[in-house]
């Protein structure tokens, strides 16, 4: 049954020719942060009728008509939320603020609010200058990380409501962080064979990052500015990112490479004995049979598969592609899993990869490797899975899950010029380092790979003790695709507002493991608590 209600948070923008413009990369935003109760619009459509019943209204960069700006003003006035997004010059005016007609390319931010690194978070894209009353939230920096005696972020009032004014465009910055410079779609920058995605992250990645979920972080942010801006007599719950009161997480994966069946029983064997699990990518000649496939599917491992695509990769892409999907469905009787890796990581262009991969079936592609030299550890800036986007901001229905940690980009002694070349001491700190600056506050995951046959030889002294570890700390490792499972449900459910003091009735899920997140000031006496941020 559709619910007729207008979801609470309206999401407008111009549709402009700027990258990411749609309104629709903020509503991906939210729904990374478990907040599905939204509906996006194109600005110009905005009347009275479409703010009716809303208690945010988020904008876009854009310097709406004046009629536009004033309902939106009175909405705010009226004691609604409002969220900008680099304001053009009449609007920001209008806000109150002095534009200053320049700004900064690929500054950083500094966020007044806990949870967020010392350092502060990167922006790719342009930042506006601004003047004005009202809360810091953020400082705007340069590159460097040197003040610019300008606010990246504004709080302040309005009649009844809140105003949140930010200096750059969150979606497009988040999403270019996550895929990368689109001028290098298409180009090699690696000096390895076969083209990847990290060709796409040359100069792009600060050092200072290196271990920070950055783009997970902007989102973040974005669902700490939906709660400063809410209407004072409601709160807005939001469903926490991992489950059954998991602080975070480690996916497990394993490309097969040819290996043989004596490498994947030593896999197997130690995922089994840790409590974890993970998806195999097999090749076509992949050694696994039917029948142990069934049997291994039984005990919770998930299977998908590994194509190889050596150039000309784009040419012969989506006819091997499918022919792999074939082959599987032929040999071992169901389709893949949900997820998918190539071999070598293989890529081409931006986004053409996963247009492909969804006309197939397939909703997780895992071949965003964190690669020497373009980046190290969170790349991508991102371990939270979130759907891609083409450049005019259409959502493509593939979420990236980039992958932080593989067996060969880990360890030393295989000869891999992308390699970290750490011992298995020196790993298993940084692994479990990060997972628990995650557990502590980042609040993102971690994916990792290791193949049977290196973890046969060499790398379980690596991958073990993380295992051991993790489960003594109550760190889930799944499998990739068992995850894509728990995210798609978790997107399925709408939590509308509260009223303060009213009992909270929530959905039927449908999925274990689910959790709901509700501001300290409306939970019921006695409910478990969780510190968010810090």
């Amino acid at each position: 049954m559709i619910d007729p209600t207008p979801a609470s948070i309206l999401v407008l923008a111009d549709g402009a020719d700027r990258f990411f413009g749609a309104p629709e990369i903020l509503v991906e935003l939210l729904s990374l942060e478990g907040i599905n109760d939204v509906e996006s619009a194109p600005l110009e459509s905005c009347g009275e009728s479409l703010l009716q019943g809303r208690s945010l209204v988020i904008v876009g960069p854009a310097d709406p008509s004046p009629r536009v700006v004033e309902l939106l003003l009175a909405h705010a006035e009226a004691g609604g939320g409002l969220i900008c997004l680099a304001p053009g010059e009449a609007f920001a005016a209008d806000l109150g603020l002095k534009p200053l007609m320049k700004g900064l390319r690929h500054p950083r931010m500094l966020p007044e609010l806990e949870g967020f690194p010392a350092a502060g978070l990167p922006v790719r894209g342009w930042a506006q200058y601004y003047q004005g009353e009202g809360r810091v939230l953020a400082a705007l920096l340069d590159r460097q990380g040197k003040p610019t005696e300008v606010p990246a972020l504004l709080l302040f009032e309005r009649g009844r409501g809140k105003i949140a004014v930010a200096a750059w465009d969150l979606g497009a910055s988040t999403y270019l962080l996550r895929q990368g410079d689109p001028l290098l779609a298409g180009v090699r920058s690696s000096g390895f064979a076969r083209m990847r995605p990290s060709d796409l992250f040359e100069d792009w990645q600060d050092p200072v990052d290196q271990g920070q979920p950055v783009a997970d972080l902007h989102c973040h942010l974005l669902r700490e500015l939906v709660h400063q801006v809410w209407p004072a007599d409601s709160v807005l719950p939001w469903m926490w990112y991992f489950p059954a009161g998991a602080r975070t997480m480690m996916l497990f994966s394993s490309d097969d490479d040819w290996s043989t069946r004596e490498h994947f029983e030593r896999l197997i064997e130690a995922c089994l004995g840790f409590e974890a699990r993970l998806t195999f990518y097999l090749v076509e000649k992949s050694v696994v049979d039917r029948a142990w496939m069934e049997e291994l599917l039984g005990q919770g491992f998930d299977f998908s598969i590994h194509p190889d695509l050596p150039p000309p990769t784009w040419a012969l892409w989506e006819e091997r592609l499918a022919g792999h999907g074939r082959q599987f469905r032929e040999r071992y009787g169901r389709a893949p899993g949900l997820s998918v890796r190539n071999h070598a990581i293989a890529w081409w262009g931006y986004v053409q990869g996963a247009r492909l991969e969804a006309a197939q079936g397939f909703v997780c592609d895992t071949n965003c490797f964190s690669l020497l030299p373009q980046g190290r550890h969170y790349m991508a800036g991102a371990g939270l899975p979130l759907n891609f986007a083409d450049l005019s901001g259409q959502v493509l229905p593939v979420l990236q899950l980039p992958t932080q940690f593989s067996d060969e980009t880990t360890l030393g002694g295989q000869g891999f010029p992308f390699s970290l070349n750490l011992t298995p001491d020196q790993g298993i700190e940084l692994v479990m380092g990060l997972l628990r600056q995650n557990a502590a506050g980042a609040h993102s995951l971690l994916c990792a790979n290791a193949h049977p046959v290196s973890f046969a030889t060499y790398s379980a002294p690596l991958w073990e003790p993380v295992m051991e570890e993790a489960r003594k700390e109550g760190i889930p490792v799944w499998s990739v695709d068992q995850f894509c499972r728990f995210w798609q449900a978790r997107r399925q459910v709408r939590l509308r507002p509260i009223a303060k003091g009213s009992q909270l009735k929530l959905p039927s899920a449908g999925f274990p493991g689910l959790e709901v997140m509700v501001p300290a000031e409306a939970m019921p006496v006695g409910m478990p608590q969780r510190r968010v941020g810090g």
